[in-house]
């Protein structure tokens, strides 16, 4: 009775696998990197924090003061809203929640008693505007509250307060 022959191991095709594999590792590096160097121009998300009703928070502001908000998607760039005044057209800061080139365990702190921050790692106090800080632009369009974190509007853009 005649014997079947096994699966038989040819060199030849394996190499070609294998090339091609080391080849669409390259392509899928090239493109990555490729990426990786176009992400300032990536934008993944809203442009900017919009859709906050300016009378709710500065509401919200008058009795618990300023909001932290983190960032969630980089941890790079946390920041204080802050709300100075009775008029909820006016008084908007936003500003980075701790000096350049600091660590993010050197978020300023808001101390409620004293009306300013202060940074826990060296001590330095900034006033309640967040003075002395990177600020952002806030707008108000009609009675919503834009934050513009990426720097792409103007005033010009927006209607102002309508009370």
């Amino acid at each position: 009775m005649p014997v079947a022959k096994g699966p038989t191991f040819d060199v030849r095709s394996a190499a070609i696998v294998g090339g091609l594999a080391v080849l669409a590792a390259i392509v899928i590096g090239v493109v990555a990197i490729e990426l990786g160097t176009r992400s300032n121009t990536l934008i993944l998300g809203d442009q900017d924090f919009g859709s906050i009703n300016a009378d709710n928070m500065a509401e919200e502001i008058a009795e618990n003061g300023p909001i932290l908000w983190p960032d969630i998607a980089s941890g790079t760039r946390d920041i204080w809203l802050q709300h100075i005044g009775d008029d909820p057209a006016t008084g908007w800061t936003a500003f980075d929640a701790r000096p350049p080139g600091t660590a993010r365990d050197c978020a300023v702190q808001w101390s409620a008693a004293n009306r300013d921050f202060t940074d826990p790692c060296d001590g330095t106090v900034y006033p309640e505007t967040g003075e002395g800080l990177p600020t952002i632009p806030v707008y108000i369009d009609g009675r919503t509250l834009i934050i513009d974190i990426n720097g792409i509007h103007s005033s010009d853009d927006f209607s102002g307060y309508t009370g």
